[in-house]
């Protein structure tokens, strides 16, 4: 059985990268030269020092959460199945998509734009964004409701989606991205639900009545919400240091999943050489 070399779909960059980035910086390299060339360090500066060659020489290791996603990789190739995952919220995103599209374009002045259907490759990442224009990225993420809103957030409030876009970004060749936080009205077959669900839980069965209804209704539609208090977007320019991250992130992967392979005697298309160097 041959199975395909590990590459990350930008979706799940996030899975992957936990202790990625525990690498010193670079004003924190800057600093233990400053204090390796010292002749006399205090105590605490001596402690500085010692904790940062740790941390530059600290050997490249998976956590947990990055080998857990690799071994359900792995049995998605071996077995021929896929983890399915979906709830009310993803359920809401995927069918709210072409208004929240609709709604940016409309925001951002950009006409009429087609969603993207292309699907983009590299080396160590795979993906497809939204929406690909000339010179930037669109990322459309549907809020469940006001609650999920990030309405006063300075920063993003789901770290994984600034990671998507860097690979978007990466896979493209275009240096700037946004993601799109959009309220859109929830679809009927939502709310119905939703108001099935109300009206059981508060003890009753039956029919839903037109009371109950209505007033699930208020709650997921806002036309009486102006657009301002819809959208909230967050941008970001290209880093080569979070794609070197991740190249080397996917590297420890490949050479985590040859751990996994090789007891049972597979064949594989890895680069075992590659693998080898990546850990070290």
């Amino acid at each position: 059985m041959t199975l395909p070399t590990f590459k990350i779909h930008c979706s799940a960059i996030g899975e992957i990268m936990g202790g990625a980035f525990n690498k010193p910086t670079e004003l924190q390299m800057k600093q233990l030269a400053e204090l390796e060339s010292k002749e006399k360090r205090t105590e605490k500066q001596e402690q500085t020092l010692q904790d940062l060659i740790a941390k530059r020489d600290a050997p490249p290791a998976l956590q947990d959460g990055a080998k857990t996603y690799c071994q359900n990789w792995l049995k998605q190739q071996l077995y021929k199945r896929r983890k399915e995952f979906s709830n009310k919220y993803t359920e809401k995103g995927n069918i709210c998509e072409p208004a929240a599209i609709d709604f940016v374009a409309k925001k951002m002045g950009y006409g009429l734009v087609i969603k993207n259907e292309q699907y983009y490759e590299n080396d160590f990442m795979c993906g497809t964004p939204d929406l690909v224009l000339p010179e930037i990225i669109e990322e459309i993420k549907n809020s469940w409701s006001v609650w999920t809103f990030p309405l006063f957030s300075n920063e993003i409030p789901d770290k994984q989606y600034p990671l998507q876009v860097q690979g978007y970004m990466a896979l493209t060749g275009i240096r700037k991205a946004a993601v799109n936080y959009c309220l859109i009205d929830a679809p009927l077959e939502i709310m119905d639900r939703e108001a099935r669900n109300v009206w059981y839980k508060s003890g009753n069965s039956g029919d839903v009545d037109m009371e109950c209804y209505d007033e699930v209704y208020a709650k997921m539609t806002y036309a009486d919400i102006p657009d301002e208090l819809k959208w909230k977007r967050f941008e970001f320019q290209y880093s080569q240091p979070i794609i070197d991250a991740i190249g080397r992130q996917v590297m420890l992967c490949r050479a985590y999943i040859n751990t996994l392979i090789n007891p049972m005697q597979m064949e594989h298309t890895f680069d075992l050489q590659a693998m080898k160097e990546a850990n070290g």
